[in-house]
Parts: C-alpha cells; sequence; structure tokens
C-alpha cells in the first residue's frame, strides 16, 4: 500500500510537472511574436465578416453576437493596423466598442454612453446575448448556444441579492433546488432525481466553477455552495451534459465563472451587510476583492475573501438554545494570470470554502411547533471545498490548446441525534448520537483543442483522467451502553463489546477512477444553417471496501465485526447530436438529442436475514429530446426563449435503507419527464425591464417498482411522481433603474411560485419524504450607487411564507425558506 501510495504521488506530480514544462516551453516559440500591426486589405462588407477577418489576420479572440452587429455594414480596410485600432476603425459610428478581456481577447458590446448634461438617463440590466459563456468548452455568446443554457452575470445576482444555490437555481426554469443542510442540499433539474437528499451515489446535477468540475465521482459528499461574491457569471446547463463534462451530469450542470485576473488595471472592492430575521436573529457578512496588475498586460493576481454569517430561525427546544440554526460561510479565492507570449496564458486557481452550521435547520411542528425542533444535543455539521488548479491556454492560430491539472478535495463531518429512534430499544439510554465524517481526495487532468470561431467548421476534442479516494464514516454512541452491557454480560464485556459505548462503527473507504475522450463538431451549412454531432467514450472503476463493527449486526448475524469489498467497471459511448437553424438574425431554431449517464457501484452492507440487497446497482441513463428557440423580437425590446423536451430515464439508481438503518442503492426501472421551459425579457422602457420564467413539468415512474421482492411490501406503483418533481414553477422580475447626476438609483421586485411536490419515491424508514413546495415568495430590494459607493436596502420573503424545501416523514422534519429578513449592503469599490 506504501509502494502504491508512492507511485501514484509520482504520477500526480508528473503530471502537474508535464503541464508546467509545456506551458514554460510554449511561449519560448512565440516571445519573437509581439502585437505588431499586420497588415490588413479587407473590402467593405457586412460587419460579422469583417470582425472575422480581422481576428483571423491578427490571431485575435474576438467573440461578439450576430444580434449586437444585426445587418450593419464595414468599411473597407487597408493599411497596418493592431487588432486595436482594426476594431476601431471598423466600430466608429456603429455605437459598439471592443473591450479588451482579461485573457488577451476581446467582447464587442453595446458602447457605454454618458450624457453630463442630461438630467435623467435610464440604465439597463446586462443584456444576457453578451453574457460569454463556457457551456461548450470555448467562449461564446449564451443566446448562440443550441441548447437550453441560462447565464446570470455577477452584477445581476448581486441585483437580486443572490448569494447561494437557493437564491438564483429557484429563478432559473427546469430546476429545484431542495435546500436542506447547508452544503448538502440537492438538485433537480427536469424531475431528474429520485431523493430530494444526499443521492447513494453520484448525484444527477454536476457543479463547476471554471470548469473544474466539484461533483464527486462515487459517493457523494455534499453539494458545493459556492458564494457569488466576485463571479463573472453563473452558467446553468439544462439537458444530460455528458458529452463535455462526463458522469454526475445527467440531468444538467451548474457553472461557475469566477472573474478571472485582469492584466491592465487595478480593481477593488468591500463589501458588507447586516440582516435581521423576523422570528430569528442578527447576520452579519463581509466581502473583498483586489485585483493587482503585478506586471501591466503580463501578470495579474485577484484575491477574494468571504466572510458571511447567517443568522438562525429555528429554536432547539431540546436543548434549551434560540435560532440554533446559524451557518457561517468563510473562505475565497486566489487567481493568478500570466501571459508570457502574445498567444499563451497560464493560470492558476485556489479556492477554499467552509460552511459550519451550529444545529441543523429543520423544523418539528408535530413534536416541537412552527420553527422549533428538538433534540438531546445540536445537530452539527461541517462541510469543505478545497481545490487547486492549473491551466495553459496555447493559441495555435488554428485552434487554441487547453491543458488543466486539478487537485480536488471535499470534506464532511456531521453530527445527528438518534435518541428518539433508537432509545426505546436501548434501555432508553440517552443521548445516542451519529457522527459521520466523509472525505473525497482526487485529481482530474484534462487536455483539450479548440478550433478558432469564424470558420465554417467548428470543433473541440479532448481527453481526461480523474482519479478520487474516498473514505466514509459513521460512529454511534450510547451514552452508558457499556455500563448495561456489564451488568447483562458480566464484568469487562461492555468494553469488549461496546467500547466506550460505541454502538456501531462503520468504515467506507474506495477508489474511483474514470478515463475518456470527448469531442463535439458543428459544421455550418450555410449561414442559417448549422449541424452538430458529439460523443464522450468512457471508462470507470470503482473499488470501495467496508468494515462495520454493530451491536445490531452482533444481534442480526452473531457476527461483531464483517468486512465487504466490491468492484465495478462501466465503460460505453456517450452521443449528441443537434441541428440549428437561424433564418435572420435574432431568430434561432433548434433540435437537439443527448444522452447523460451516472456510474453505478456496488453495495458493501452486511446481506441481513429477510432483506434483498443487491450486490451491486448499476449505471442509470437517459435521452433528452428537446426543440427550443431564441428570438429577439421588436428591436430586441423583447427577448423569448422557448423549449419543450422529453427526457427517458432507464435503470433508475434510488437509494434504500435497511431495517436496521444501513443504505443501499438499487435500480429502479424506468421514469419519463416532458414539459415546457418558457423565458421572457421585456424592456417596455428605458431602465425598465420585466423578466419571466415559466415551467410545466410531467415527471413520473414508467413502470412500478418493488423495493424488497423477497418480502411483502408496498409496491410503488406506475405514474407516481418523482421527488421534488413540482408540476409548475414560476418566477417574475421587476427591476427600473434611473440616473439623476451622479447617482443611480434602483428598484428590483420578485416573485417565485413552486407547486407542490412529494418528498420521495419510496416511503419506507428513514428516507420518507414530507410533501414540498406550494407556496410563493416575494422579495423587494432597492438602492443607490455612484462610481465608489453603492447602499441596498431589501425586504425578502415579505409575505413570512413558511415554505417546505425539502423534508422528512416519520418523524416529521421540514426545512422551510427563511422567514422574512430585512437586510441593508453596502459595497465600496476602487
Amino acid at each position: 500500500m506504501r509502494q502504491e501510495g508512492r507511485a501514484r504521488g509520482r504520477v500526480k506530480l508528473a503530471g502537474l510537472l508535464t503541464i508546467a514544462s509545456v506551458a514554460w516551453l510554449a511561449p519560448q516559440s512565440v516571445q519573437a511574436q509581439t502585437q505588431a500591426p499586420v497588415e490588413l486589405n479587407i473590402a467593405s462588407q457586412d460587419l460579422a465578416s469583417a470582425i472575422r477577418q480581422v481576428g483571423r489576420r491578427t490571431r485575435a479572440e474576438i467573440i461578439f453576437s450576430p444580434s449586437i452587429v444585426g445587418s450593419r455594414r464595414a468599411p473597407a480596410l487597408v493599411g497596418s493596423f493592431t487588432t486595436e485600432q482594426a476594431l476601431a476603425r471598423l466600430l466608429e459610428g456603429t455605437g459598439l466598442a471592443a473591450r479588451r478581456t482579461a485573457q488577451g481577447g476581446y467582447v464587442i458590446e453595446r458602447r457605454q454612453i454618458s450624457d453630463a448634461a442630461a438630467s435623467v438617463h435610464a440604465a439597463e440590466f446586462t443584456d444576457d446575448s453578451e453574457i460569454i459563456v463556457t457551456a461548450t468548452k470555448r467562449a461564446e455568446p449564451v443566446r448562440k448556444i443550441s441548447g437550453s443554457v441560462s447565464a446570470q452575470t455577477g452584477e445581476q445576482l448581486e441585483k437580486l441579492g443572490a448569494q447561494g444555490l437557493a437564491d438564483y437555481l429557484t429563478r432559473t426554469p427546469g430546476v429545484v433546488f431542495n435546500a436542506g443542510r447547508p452544503g448538502d442540499g440537492s438538485i433537480a433539474i427536469r424531475g431528474v432525481s429520485t431523493t430530494t437528499g444526499r443521492d447513494q451515489g453520484q448525484a444527477t446535477t454536476g457543479i463547476f466553477i471554471n470548469d473544474v468540475p466539484l461533483t464527486d465521482p462515487s459517493i457523494s459528499i455534499g453539494t458545493p455552495d459556492i458564494d457569488t461574491f466576485d463571479v463573472d457569471n453563473v452558467t446553468v446547463l439544462r439537458g444530460p451534459q455528458g458529452t463535455l463534462f462526463g458522469s454526475a451530469s445527467l440531468g444538467g450542470a451548474v457553472n461557475y465563472q469566477a472573474s478571472r485576473p485582469d492584466l491592465a488595471r487595478w480593481a477593488g472592492r468591500a463589501q458588507v451587510g447586516l440582516h435581521s430575521i423576523e422570528h430569528g436573529g442578527i447576520g452579519v457578512a463581509g466581502k473583498v476583492m483586489l485585483n493587482a496588475p503585478v506586471i501591466e498586460d503580463v501578470l495579474a493576481v485577484r484575491g477574494v475573501f468571504v466572510y458571511r454569517e447567517d443568522a438562525g430561525f429555528i429554536d432547539n427546544i431540546g436543548i434549551g438554545k434560540r435560532d440554533s440554526n446559524r451557518t457561517v460561510t468563510t473562505g475565497g479565492r486566489f487567481l493568478a494570470s500570466w501571459k508570457p507570449g502574445p498567444d499563451t496564458t497560464i493560470a492558476y486557481m485556489y479556492l477554499d470554502q467552509r460552511q459550519k452550521t451550529g444545529d441543523t435547520g429543520f423544523q418539528q411542528p408535530t413534536l416541537a411547533g412552527e420553527l422549533r425542533k428538538t433534540t438531546v444535543v445540536p445537530e452539527r455539521s461541517d462541510f469543505r471545498t478545497l481545490i487547486h488548479n492549473l491551466r495553459f491556454d496555447q493559441d495555435l492560430g488554428f485552434a487554441t490548446l487547453t491543458a488543466t491539472a486539478t487537485y480536488h478535495r471535499k470534506k464532511m463531518n456531521s453530527r445527528e441525534d438518534y435518541s428518539a429512534a433508537l432509545s426505546p430499544f436501548l434501555f432508553d439510554l440517552t443521548p445516542i448520537t451519529s457522527i459521520a465524517p466523509g472525505k473525497n481526495d482526487g485529481q482530474t487532468y484534462e487536455v483539450r483543442l479548440a478550433s478558432a470561431p469564424g470558420g465554417a467548421f467548428d470543433y473541440v476534442v479532448g481527453a481526461m483522467h480523474d482519479d478520487t479516494d474516498t473514505r466514509l464514516g459513521q460512529l454511534i454512541y450510547a451514552t452508558g451502553l457499556q455500563g448495561v452491557v456489564d451488568g447483562l454480560l458480566g464484568p469487562g464485556k461492555g468494553a469488549e463489546i461496546v467500547p466506550r459505548d460505541r454502538l456501531a462503527d462503520v468504515v467506507v473507504t474506495g477508489r474511483a477512477r474514470e478515463s475518456a475522450l470527448f469531442g463535439e463538431a458543428t459544421y455550418h451549412l450555410n449561414d442559417q444553417l448549422k449541424v452538430t454531432l458529439g460523443g464522450r467514450l468512457f471508462e470507470q472503476e470503482l473499488k470501495l471496501h467496508s468494515l462495520l463493527t454493530d451491536l445490531f449486526l452482533f444481534l442480526d448475524t452473531g457476527n461483531l465485526v464483517e468486512e465487504k469489498t466490491g468492484t465495478q467497471k462501466s465503460s460505453g459511448f456517450n452521443p449528441k447530436g443537434s441541428i440549428t437553424w437561424t433564418p435572420r438574425p435574432g431568430l434561432m431554431i433548434y433540435a437537439l438529442a443527448s444522452k447523460g449517464f451516472r456510474f453505478g457501484g456496488p453495495n458493501i452492507i452486511p446481506a441481513l436475514p429477510g432483506s434483498n440487497v443487491p450486490r451491486q446497482f448499476d449505471s442509470d441513463s437517459l435521452w433528452n429530446y428537446e426543440l427550443g428557440m431564441r428570438a429577439d423580437l421588436f428591436d430586441r425590446k423583447l427577448l423569448l426563449d422557448v423549449t419543450g423536451f422529453y427526457v427517458d430515464w432507464s435503470n433508475i439508481q434510488l437509494r434504500l435503507t435497511t431495517a436496521n438503518g444501513l443504505n443501499y442503492a438499487d435500480n429502479a426501472g424506468k421514469a419519463r419527464s416532458y414539459g415546457l421551459e418558457a423565458s421572457a425579457t421585456l424592456r417596455p422602457a428605458d431602465g425598465l425591464n420585466l423578466t419571466s420564467n415559466l415551467t410545466y413539468l410531467n415527471a413520473k415512474l414508467s413502470e412500478p417498482f418493488d423495493p424488497n421482492p423477497s418480502a411483502p411490501g408496498p409496491v410503488v406503483p406506475a405514474k407516481t411522481t418523482l421527488p421534488g418533481a413540482s408540476k409548475w414553477q414560476v418566477s417574475n422580475t421587476v427591476a427600473y433603474e434611473r440616473n439623476a447626476g451622479a447617482m443611480d438609483w434602483s428598484v428590483v421586485f420578485s416573485h417565485r411560485y413552486i407547486s407542490r411536490a412529494p418528498g420521495a419515491l419510496v416511503a419506507s424508514s428513514a428516507i420518507a419524504g414530507a410533501p414540498q413546495g406550494g407556496y410563493n415568495l416575494f422579495d423587494i430590494r432597492t438602492g443607490v450607487r455612484n462610481d465608489r459607493i453603492g447602499i441596498t436596502l431589501f425586504l425578502d420573503n415579505i409575505s413570512d411564507s413558511r415554505g417546505v424545501t425539502s423534508g422528512f416523514a416519520n418523524p416529521l422534519q421540514q426545512y422551510v425558506v427563511r422567514p422574512r429578513t430585512f437586510g441593508v449592503t453596502v459595497d465600496y469599490r476602487i
């Protein structure tokens, strides 16, 4: 084992050194290149074609949306020009400008206008056609992507007061966020989920930051909820993303794009906040960002630190503590960007975030009352995410070569009170406490080649490898149990059978390895029609080992200790295809078929008498079919997105529980979901933006499922609604901004509605689910700001709703939305 660990250490080091050496050698070949003027001879033509020619001739990445350029014409361009000079000449008088990005490329956008003589000027929310995302492993405007993609910029998130998953996913069509214990919620896209809690294997929705995976290759250890301060954008990709993003993106993916270092300018920002919860406590927040160009246009660093204290609002009457579910989020990011040559960029990202909750914040209305719970001990939790990522980008002219090496770690530790469930069977001993630590450590490597934009044939091809170690545990202590066993069996027997009152000790270790080749290619048949085909060839191996010491096991089987080892291997091909028709600028219609997958794994718990625990659970997969349309109407005063979809899910994985509380997974037949997603943004007047999102979803089992065929019991019938699959979701936002001299004033009113849905697919034991949804939320924010200082007042959950976001039955435990909250945020920029 020690030699294997050393060998793996050498492999990790070799991978990092390979990328570092390539990053060092590649600039040597381009150092002679400078941003010198280039001879151009471009005829007068449409502006879009002229911009593409400038990009090809100057070897610069220029990103723009055809809807922004429209039908404008460009003048002839003859002479010697740098990229900036050429773009300035082409865009002169168009109302457009070329903005230099931190990575050295250019984005064409509307020119920011200012009129000191005007007494009134209206500002607008960011146009989502100008949001540049990496949903296809290349940078492109979100409204050019043939697929269901929603993106919000950091500025938009800030105006909505969105800091975490619950704040913005609930405003995204087709997405349900089952908020539970902080750091451990679950995301369901298009109803693709069999639980509103943690999956036994991989989750169904992938989480990424700067394209770095934060989800687990095997057993799930929470859902990282990265604070959105200083993000460039957050993109939600609906439908399976297995072709480019791999497993654990069965239903879709969420990708954070952190703001990268700006090579050209110093920037800083500080933000403080205070909020007060009705029926709860007071919370504070402090966040800072500093961007420093160490060597202008060559080397820059950017640092972010976040401290956020979310006040509690659940009173635990069992331990006599008010507002016990206080959560503290700390951490941040450090990013460095080095551009040793005009075509080379080397970037490093460090991320570390921790969420600590003093007591899990569910209410027990039948046992303790509204916004109350009762336990013998506080149920603490601690989730941490750590990333080191090194990235190398080399512009080869015809394509960009990207290589990344990532070390990722996720840790958790939680404590739960089992007294109410187990005390009646253990001589009324109390407290009985479960402690569950877990950790995933791994490395992910990826190399890909993406073609230069603007050609008739676009492609991205690559390879990846992930190697992750897993360690999970559970310790259950029953205070006084050792003495009871001594009294029953004789002195010394307690220390032998239940040392230090330990009722159970479970340790699961494992290793998951995944390798894949992937690619996606688009051929532009003409200016209106394009066809995209893609696929992923993959293989995976998962090895797990469990060591179980359990008094209940001893009583059931006569064995005090049991070990089990299991291995499962998976391989296959994951395809994708789409066809897109753009009959005119501002109108796109596409049809798409894509497949998603999720790895299976072994069940490594003891087979108790009368149980039907399978030796392993298999991979599940689904096909997603959708027809979508994006339209920019009435001179872009109305933006409309509509998507119809049908999902066929086979061999679905389901988390189940044995009679003595051990979790395992099984495959539960088939399910299907279909529905409609629609988004509309209307700008009826300057500064006024109306946004609405609507989702209709019908997600149900296609065939009945018997969770235990070897024993009589309830069978889950066909047409049972999947957990958390609310039939209707609505979100509306009304935003108005107005400029008055040196100050900008804004007000944002928002509404969200989600219909009722079941909390579980199988009502048995610990996984029994409580109904959720069926509530409205109303929020309002207003603020003023100038170039440096901004002050925002907000009131969330105006109606003081008690909407249930997830929960469990037997006994009833409900996670509810935060009660009415008033707060203020002060922001300072330099």
